[in-house]
């Protein structure tokens, strides 16, 4: 593992590990992954994958498509609308409608973690949409040691057994281009700034900027 995929590999891989392990995930289970094509969502996929479940892979087009079936996916779907047996656990990245339609697929005792809400819209339940057999909704952050966690990625990353998708490298003068090109969700997995140490005040003022920004 190179140090691009090193760097790529923590904050991603950990998210998807620990959402999938607070959902519940095992042998059989039926996985829906949304932004399967990000950061957290191709690790998702290979992680719930290895573990024996039936994983679907979500993606908002068929260029984000690419890949997913080749890391464990057992369907590859534009959207949600193919999918026609309820789910076990999802495994949320976009949030909005779409949150609310995995919500809905939801099997009695399910569960959605939302680790993302890349849509930028909300998520408006109908009435009653939260009355029936029990199923959870929750908001997932990272907290607590990371240590055995990073450290059974490392293991899985090294073997070849989880694969770090780089969908973007370069310098930190083409900061902008690397924001401009996440915030179009034109990218297939992690973008990586090549930073020298004299360089990271410069780099955090321009994420300062970005985050102002409106996109």
């Amino acid at each position: 593992m190179d140090l691009a995929q090193a760097v790529a590999l923590p904050v991603a891989g950990v998210a998807a590990l620990r959402s999938l392990r607070a959902a519940g995930l095992g042998p059989d289970k039926r996985v829906l992954v949304t932004g399967a094509s990000g950061g957290v969502g191709r690790f998702a996929v290979q992680l719930a994958a290895r573990a024996g479940a039936h994983v679907i892979a979500s993606v908002g087009s068929a260029a984000r498509a690419e890949g997913l079936a080749e890391t464990g996916a057992d369907e590859v779907l534009i959207g949600l609308e193919g999918i026609r047996r309820p789910v076990d656990v999802v495994i949320d990245s976009v949030g909005g409608p779409q949150l609310v339609a995995a919500w809905n697929l939801l099997a009695p005792g399910g569960s959605v973690q939302s680790v993302g809400w890349t849509s930028g819209e909300p998520a408006v339940f109908p009435p009653y949409a939260t009355v029936g057999p029990a199923k959870s909704l929750t908001s997932f952050v990272i907290e607590g040691d990371t240590g055995a966690d990073l450290a059974l990625l490392t293991e899985l990353a090294a073997e070849g057994a989880l694969t770090v998708e780089i969908g973007w490298q370069g310098s930190r003068d083409r900061f902008d281009e690397a924001a401009e090109a996440l915030r179009g969700r034109r990218i297939s997995g992690k973008a990586v700034l090549e930073v020298g140490s004299g360089e990271i005040p410069a780099l955090e003022r321009s994420i300062r900027m970005s985050i102002r920004t409106p996109s």
